[in-house]
This record gives C-alpha cells, sequence and structure tokens, in this order.
C-alpha cells in the first residue's frame, strides 16, 4: 500500500478503522464508506484521476479486511486501460486482487494486456504479466500464452520482462498444458538455459521443473542443458555476488537444476552422465557442517536434493554407501531439522537392498532418535527401524521397541503395537518365540493393540498342538502378575478356557483368576470368560467349589438384561452335569489356513512414512544385468498403433469378429505377446461371466477417468513388504489407454511380468472385447483373477478365466460390454496374479467411453443436418472452443482421426476445403440413438487456429465428445 501514501483521505479512513473498538463500530464505518463509494461511482460528475485511485485503494483496504466487495470491478477495469502509469497501476493491482478467472469482467481486460505486451514500455509489460500469472486461467492461455512466450524467448526483451514471463508461462501451463507444443519448446528451453544472466535461468529451471513434471517425454534435449548449469553453479562460474547466499552460489538454482533432472529415469549421454556424476560425487564429498544457520540449510538442501537424485538415478553401491555413512553423520547432530531429514533419507535408501548392512551400522544412533523430544523425529526412526528390520536383526529390532513401548507416545503407540505384530510375523525364527513377543506386545500395550493381533495368535495356538500349553502358562503368568488389560483379558479367556487343562493342578487358579476380573470386564470379554468358565466347571466335575461358584454366577448372570450374556449362562446352566456336555464342551477344532490380517492392517501406517524410493530401478540401465533376463523389444508398440490416429482401420462389422478361445497361445515370437492379434482367429466358445467384484469409486476431474489409483507391485496390503516391483515398459499408462479411446486395439498395460492388450467391436450399445494376458517373464503367473467392478452405465460380463499363464504364453479373456447410458464412469479392470510367490494387484480402466459406441452416419442431407443442428439451442448441448495451435492443422490426419472417433465427415455440407462437418449416432439401451454433429472450423489464412463446435442431445454426450476430440487434434 505504499504507493497510496499521498492519498489523505484513504489514510483518514485507515486510522478510523484503526480506532475502532468493536467488530459492530467497524462493520457500521465500512458500510458507510462503501455507500459513499458507491454514490461516487454512480454519480453522473466525472471524478477525477485522484479521486479513482482514491476510491479504488479504499476497496482493496476493505477487501484485505475480509469484507465483501461488489462493485468498483469496472472502475478497476477502466484504470487498466489508462494511458497514466499511476492510473494503471492502481487499476493492475485492483483486478489482481479483485478478479478471478471465473469473473466475466475478466475478459474485459484481454485486449488491454495484449497491447501492453506488445508494448515497449517494460514497466506495462511487466505489470501486465504479473497481473495475468495471479488471475489467468484457460481463458487467458489461450488468447495470451503467444505473446507471453514472444516476450519470453526474444532476445531483445529485457531480462526483468523475461523472469516474469517464464513464470507467467508456468502459471499459465498450470493452467492449459496445450499452450506449448514439446516439439518446439523443448528446443526454446534449451536456448533459455543457456542464459548468463542468473535471474532469467533461475526463472526458467522454474518453469522446466513444472513442465517436465506434467510429462517430461520430449524434453529430453533438455538433460545436458541442465547438467551445464549444475556444473556452472557447483564451481560458481560466472555467478554474480548478487547470488551469492552466504559464500554459495545460488543455491536455489542448484536445488532447482537437481530436482529437474528427477523428472528424467534415463541419461543415456555418456558424456553427460559422468559428468553429473562427477559434480554428485563432490558434492557429497565436501558437505561441511557450519556454525551458520542459514548456511547450514542452503548446504543441506543442495546435499539432500543430491542424494535424492542419486537414489533416483540408481547410482553405483559405493556411492550410495557414501550417502549413508554420511546420513548417519546428520542423525547424530542435534539440529532437530537435519536429524529429521538424515532419517527421512536414511528410510528411503533402505529400499535399496545393497545398503542394508550399511544402514544397520546405524542402529545404535537410529534407536536413541526413538527418544527425541521431537515426535515427527521418532516416527521417521520407527519407520526407519521397521524399513531396516530383517530376519538378522529381527529379535533384536523387536526387543528394542518393545523396551520402548512403555514410555512411548499415546499418539504414536497403536502404530508403534503394530508394527511390532508385523515384524514378528514376518521375521519369526520359531512360533513360540512368536507368540511370546506378542503376548508381551498385548500385555504392555493394552488397549492400543486391535482385535486383529489376538485373533492371530488364537489361530497359530490353535493350529499347533506344541505351543497351546506354552502359551496357556504364559498368558497364566501374565494374569498372576496383575495383567488387566482388556484385550489381554479376551486372550487369556480364550487361551485358559481352552487349553489351561494343559497346566496340572491350575484349574482353581485359573478360576479364580478370571473371576476377579469378571465383574469390571466389557460385554465381550464377560462372554469370553463365562464360556471358560463352562469349560473349566466340565474338565474338573471332582471340584465341588469351582463346580458350585461356577453355577452361581450362571444363575446370576441368567437374569441380566444384556441378552447374550443370559443366553450364554442359561444355556451353559442347562448343559452343566449332563453327559452331553464333555462332547459339546471339547477344544475348538482347527482354524483353516489364510492369510494374516496383520498384512493388511500396515498399509494406511506405511502411505504416510517416510517417502519410498523416487524412480527405484528405473536409473541409469544396468550393464551387468543378468544373462537370462528378457531382452528388451525394439518398439513399446508391439501392434504398430502409432499411427493409428493417421490411417483408421476400415469397419469390421461385429458378426465378422472371431475371437481364439481363452487359454490358446498363437504368438510365434515370444516377445511379441499381442502378435496374435487378428481378425480371423479361431472363436471363442461362449463363457459364462466371471463374479465381479465391489464397485469403486468414481474417476474424479478426468472425465474419461484419471490414473491415481493404479497399483503396480501389489496392492495396497501387499505392497509394504512386497519384494516384486513391477515396472512400466514401453510407455505410461496414460499414453497407452489415451490412444485406446481412439483405437480398439493397441496395449493396455505392460510390465516386466505382464503385457496386457485389448480388441474390441462395437455395433450399436453391444461391444465385445478381449483381453489378451501375455506372460513375459521366465517363470509362471499363477492365482490369475480378471474381474471388472460394476458400474452403472455400463453392463459388463467377465469370461472364463483360466488360473495359470504358462511362461512366455497368451491367454485370452472375453469380456461382453452393454451401454446402459452416456456417463463419465469408466469401468474398471482389476488384475491380480502372483509372481515369484508374491502377490500383485493392478487397477486399470477399460478404455470404455461414450464415443466407443458412435456409429457414423453413412449419408445425411444437408437440410436434415442444419435442421437437427439449429435445434439444439446452445450449451451445455452445443459447446464451442476456439484453439489454436503452434504448427498448421494436417487436414488429412484430422479427418482420420474424426473418423477413428465414430464420426462419418459429410463431404459437402460445408463448401469451405478447410471447415469439417461430421455426424455419429450414439446408441445406449435407456435412451436408444441420438445424433451428434461436429464442425471444425480451421482458419484458412495461417492454419494454426480453428474453432471445433459439438453439438447432441445429450449434454454429458456432448461434453465428452469435445474433450476427447481436443485431447487428440
Amino acid at each position: 500500500m505504499s504507493t497510496s501514501g499521498g492519498y489523505r483521505g484513504l489514510q483518514n479512513f485507515i486510522n478510523e478503522i484503526r480506532q475502532c473498538q468493536s467488530k459492530e463500530q467497524e462493520r457500521a464505518r465500512i458500510d458507510k464508506e462503501l455507500a459513499n463509494i458507491r454514490t461516487k461511482f454512480k454519480s453522473d460528475r466525472g471524478l477525477s484521476s485522484y479521486e479513482k485511485k482514491k476510491y479504488i485503494w479504499k476497496l482493496l483496504y476493505i477487501y484485505v479486511l475480509g469484507y465483501d466487495v461488489e462493485f468498483g470491478h469496472m472502475e478497476a477495469v477502466a484504470l487498466i486501460s489508462s494511458t497514466k502509469f499511476s492510473e494503471k497501476q492502481v487499476g493492475y493491482i485492483a483486478a489482481s486482487v479483485l478478479l478471478h478467472e471465473n469473473l466475466e469482467f475478466v475478459r474485459l481486460v484481454i485486449n488491454t494486456m495484449q497491447k501492453d505486451l506488445l508494448s515497449r514500455d517494460e514497466n506495462y509489460q511487466c505489470m501486465a504479466l504479473t497481473a495475468i500469472a495471479n488471475m489467468g486461467g484457460r481463458e487467458f492461455a489461450e488468447a495470451l500464452s503467444g505473446e507471453v512466450l514472444k516476450l519470453l524467448t526474444s532476445s531483445s526483451t529485457r531480462t526483468v520482462v523475461r523472469k516474469k514471463a517464464a513464470l507467467c508461462v508456468l502459471r499459465l501451463f498450470r493452467r492449459n498444458p496445450d499452450i506449448v507444443s514439446v516439439d518446439t519448446f523443448a528446443l526454446k528451453l534449451c536456448n533459455l538455459l543457456q542464459e548468463r544472466d542468473l535471474g532469467v535461468l533461475l526463472s526458467s529451471m522454474s518453469l522446466l521443473c513444472g513442465v517436465v513434471s506434467h510429462d517430461p517425454q520430449g524434453y529430453e534435449v533438455v538433460i545436458p542443458k541442465v547438467v551445464g548449469v549444475l556444473e556452472r553453479v557447483a564451481k560458481g562460474i560466472d555467478i554474480p555476488q548478487d547470488y551469492t547466499y552466504y559464500g554459495i552460489p545460488s543455491p536455489w538454482l542448484h536445488v532447482k537444476a537437481l530436482r529437474a533432472l528427477h523428472y528424467f529415469p534415463v541419461i543415456e549421454n555418456d558424456t553427460v552422465w559422468t559428468k553429473l556424476q562427477e559434480i554428485l560425487r563432490r558434492t557429497i564429498s565436501s558437505a561441511p557442517i557450519d556454525k551458520n544457520t542459514n548456511k547450514n540449510n542452503a548446504l543441506h538442501a543442495i546435499l539432500f536434493e543430491s542424494i535424492s537424485l542419486m537414489m533416483h538415478l540408481n547410482m553405483d553401491s559405493e556411492v550410495l554407501a557414501q550417502c549413508v555413512t554420511l546420513l548417519g553423520k546428520f542423525v547424530s547432530i542435534k539440529e532437530p531439522n537435519i536429524r529429521y531429514l538424515g532419517l527421512e533419507n536414511m528410510s528411503r535408501l533402505s529400499l535399496v537392498p545393497e545398503m542394508m548392512s550399511t544402514i544397520k551400522s546405524h542402529q545404535e544412533q537410529i534407536v536413541l532418535s526413538l527418544h527425541d523430544p521431537d515426535i515427527s523425529i521418532r516416527r521417521r526412526a520407527l519407520d526407519l527401524l521397521y524399513r531396516m528390520c530383517d530376519r538378522d536383526n529381527s529379535h533384536e529390532v523387536v526387543d528394542q521397541l518393545l523396551s520402548y513401548l512403555t514410555t512411548a507416545d499415546f499418539a504414536i503407540r497403536e502404530e508403534l503395537a503394530l508394527k511390532i505384530a508385523i515384524l514378528s510375523e514376518r521375521f519369526a525364527s520359531s512360533l513360540k518365540w512368536y507368540i511370546d513377543v506378542i503376548i508381551s506386545l498385548i500385555d504392555k500395550a493394552g488397549d492400543h493393540v486391535s482385535d486383529e493381533v489376538w485373533y492371530r495368535v488364537v489361530q497359530i495356538v490353535t493350529n499347533n498342538e506344541s505351543l497351546q500349553s506354552h502359551a496357556a502358562a504364559n498368558v497364566l503368568r501374565k494374569l498372576q502378575d496383575g495383567s488387566s488389560h482388556e484385550t489381554m483379558l479376551k486372550l487369556s479367556a480364550y487361551i485358559l478356557g481352552e487349553f489351561g487343562q494343559l497346566l496340572q493342578g491350575s484349574g482353581r487358579d485359573i478360576f479364580y483368576l478370571l473371576k476377579d476380573r469378571l465383574g469390571s470386564a466389557t460385554v465381550l470379554t464377560k462372554g469370553l470368560i463365562l464360556s471358560a468358565f463352562a469349560k473349566i466347571a466340565t474338565r474338573n466335575p471332582d471340584d465341588a467349589e469351582v463346580t458350585q461358584s461356577v453355577a452361581e454366577i450362571f444363575r446370576r448372570y441368567g437374569s441380566t438384561p444384556d441378552a447374550e450374556l443370559q443366553q450364554r449362562a442359561v444355556e451353559y446352566a442347562a448343559l452343566a452335569g449332563k453327559k452331553e456336555a464333555g462332547t459339546v464342551m471339547a477344544a475348538m477344532p482347527k482354524f483353516p489356513e489364510r492369510e494374516s490380517a496383520l498384512l493388511k492392517l500396515i498399509a494406511a501406517e506405511t502411505e504416510g512414512s517416510a517417502l519410498p524410493l523416487a524412480g527405484a530401478g528405473r536409473g541409469r540401465p544396468n550393464t551387468d544385468a543378468s544373462a537370462d533376463a528378457l531382452p528388451p523389444t525394439q518398439s513399446g508398440d508391439l501392434l504398430g498403433l502409432d499411427d493409428a490416429i493417421e490411417a483408421p482401420p476400415a469397419a469390421i462389422p461385429v458378426d465378422a469378429l472371431t475371437l481364439p478361445s481363452a487359454g490358446q497361445a498363437q504368438s510365434s515370437d515370444p516377445l511379441d505377446l499381442l502378435g496374435g492379434l487378428t481378425v480371423s482367429e479361431s472363436a471363442a466358445p461362449a463363457a459364462a461371466p466371471a463374479p465381479s467384484a465391489a464397485a469403486p469409486s468414481a474417476a474424479g476431474a478426468d472425465p474419461f477417468g484419471g490414473f491415481s489409483d493404479l497399483i503396480v507391485g501389489g496392492s495396497g496390503e501387499e505392497a509394504s513388504g512386497s519384494k516384486v516391483q513391477p515396472q512400466l515398459m514401453g510407455g505410461t499408462v496414460e499414453d497407452w489407454y489415451a490412444k485406446l479411446c481412439v483405437a480398439n486395439k493397441g496395449i493396455l498395460y505392460q510390465d516386466q511380468f505382464l503385457q496386457i492388450g485389448i480388441k474390441a467391436e462395437f455395433q450399436k450399445s453391444q461391444g465385445r472385447v478381449m483381453l489378451f494376458l501375455g506372460n513375459k517373464h521366465t517363470g509362471d503367473l499363477t492365482n490369475v483373477v480378471v474381474a471388472v467392478p460394476p458400474v452403472p452405465a455400463y453392463r459388463v460380463q467377465v469370461g472364463a478365466v483360466p488360473n495359470a499363464i504358462a511362461t512366455q504364453a497368451q491367454v485370452q479373456v472375453p469380456v461382453a460390454v452393454s451401454c446402459v447410458e452416456a456417463s463419465l464412469d469408466v469401468p474398471k479392470l482389476q488384475v491380480v496374479y502372483t509372481v515369484e510367490g508374491e502377490a500383485v494387484k493392478l487397477n486399470l480402466q477399460l478404455p470404455l467411453i461414450p464415443t466407443k459406441f458412435l456409429a457414423p452416419v453413412a449419408s445425411v442431407d444437408g437440410n436434415s443436418f442444419f435442421s437437427m443442428w439449429k435445434s439444439i439451442p446452445g450449451p451445455p448441448k452445443k459447446l464451442q472452443q476456439i484453439v489454436q495451435c503452434e504448427e498448421q492443422v494436417d487436414m488429412g490426419r484430422l479427418q482420420g482421426m474424426i473418423g477413428s472417433v465414430g464420426f462419418a465427415v459429410a463431404q459437402g455440407l460445408d463448401p469451405s476445403p478447410n471447415n469439417i462437418v461430421a455426424i455419429g449416432t450414439f446408441s445406449c439401451e435407456s435412451a436408444g440413438e441420438a445424433a451428434v454433429m461436429l464442425r471444425l472450423e480451421v482458419d484458412p489464412r495461417s492454419l494454426k487456429q480453428y474453432r471445433i463446435t459439438v453439438a447432441s442431445t445429450n449434454a454429458l454426450l456432448t461434453s465428452s465428445t469435445k474433450d476427447l476430440l481436443l485431447k487428440n487434434i
């Protein structure tokens, strides 16, 4: 507000607001001022420049105080159009604060901003760029991105303007990624990264990080330039004093350059790779600890980012071991922030198997961090101990965690108890040791132990006769020592009731220990104790004292208000003394073997713990890979679909499509697992539909569903302990899915174990999809399950699924689809299989979207088309958008893409050769058929701008069709 320093009326108003004694006084003064400003703006007398600026400043101050300002926007917009700098400045500041992208007023300033961007006055350019970055939405991005990019890349633009232009492009890119084309913008970024001016270079690096975080594909050419920037700042070459922080050359630029390299999985250039290795080695070898806190923070920011990049690029074990040693020193430092970062990064390094022995050497210091005053450090230490535990040190780690449990904060006791239970089961040297640990855990943790823990103990003890007497003696000792936690009492009641007779002469002691705790127990625990009493009395019929006491307890609880306890007591009392009592009260049979529920509970805990190793296994290719590994394919597109849009296949009647039966494998090339995707394969027998899983949640903002729920390397239940980590090969899930949205055959998913392909045919509201599952592994994939959870908009039936896929073989799974109604919901495809003893679950999405059920209309006369076109009024059933392109539109490719979506291009309806008119028919079971019409008008002068209009009687169908076309044009 310094600019407003000369406005006396504004200063008086601010002083009066500050002197208000209550909120009511302040509100009254502001209402009075708002009424006065409104009157001034509406008066016929023209306001002077001074008055306009003063009243706008007052509105800004009121808005900053938290009050709604519902007028004055037009006056602020008018000031932006002024030729006076002072008025334009106030107008831009007010617009940046008061306006947002969804207001209609925003459109009024676009032309003025465009003029200011094209002016030669750097002050006007800077104000316009700042306002665009603050207010910019998709409309701003479409209209102004071209001018902003010109300012950024022009060598004649002043550096202060280029800095703002880079950050403005970043903001617009986040709102609309289509404003840049990777083919041309990657080279422009290369030039920007060679700038001598560090301000422009720093802004350009921020822009690069934003762009490659969205999609790094195509930007690999900037890697040598980024490494060159790293070398420049690491050696302090040509770094002005203004950008030196406590003697460190531009640490912000250093960290951003390291962060940018995180988004690239592989560095192929050997020269660049060698240079980067040298820089990173020098960084970790010269990591001093300075007394100055600010300098320390900068040094450690660079160091930790370098370590993270080393892990991402999968550098050799010697360097990573050096990182672990350095992090071990940080763990012992008193500064809590450094200690926290040391523990966090060591947790990430623990995911590298070769580093485990080095990390174990710091176990003592990590254990000491469990007692740190800062709870966040204690959590990181607990996460690290959990990750570094294996069969060699499991006893020691579990004992240390049990010892810490008694003094741990209540906030982490439940997590700590759960992790102890998981570790003790996962690395148990014997079942006896496991039972002892869990009983001690229940005794110490009390109510913080979930029921699943003692359920597991009961299951193991019941199924192993050799453990029964040992477990009974153990829990009896705990009761004798005074343990009275509810969970401990449940476990004791069950085990002593079932196996107490194995402890000779202890029947009476067991009875009285349980009786003393009966009154204070919960209803559920009382039920278990009553069952234990019934079994004790049945097995000790000669002990009159115990028998009479049990009968008295049953008589008392026979009139209790709780129905469950009353029924138990009455039935046990009626059973006493009968000859059938021994049979009824016999030991429980063994439980069926099943997977531990404990492993499922840890997933939610570990998800928010130490960061996973970013890009593990995706770094520089390992030249020492084993000889029996599968060689890489020459192309990730096994079906040759790269040109599917340019040349869509001819329509094939659904009746002519024959698919091979499940279990067949026809590919002659073991690497081309989808080589059998031909139309002429043998017919598949009808298959019964497979049961579907529960319906998942609907997709998010993406009209065709997002990919945030893709799970690779095991489901949430198995991911915490899985040794099998599938890695995507030959592309990304998003790209494969996008291709299949406009094509009917292709790859849906591919990793080093499994390849999933799709071939589909659609006729009206019906579709037949064949899934091709190819085993790329050297061993069999077993326990294969394929399911499609129900979605209201589609009826999906999955055919028979083979239980196993032999090595280098392929099986087919037929899927029948019916479209019930147009919807944005996308059916999920769940594939589960076991490889190398580990379960892997994939949650993918079937490319079933409304346009799949579009059929081209072969011929339509102009009168009918325009009659239907005019009958649809406007939004939301008729949508229009203007799009600017970096390159000229290829009309042939455009017509091919439109045909592949399901439209028929209507030749002759539009006289202009640069316009395309198309029509298709959407079919669904609930609403029958609906026409979908398209008109695409290309600017004949530049061929770099077009307007797309989509119309139909279904608003949802219109929106989804337009979005799909925009993604693929």
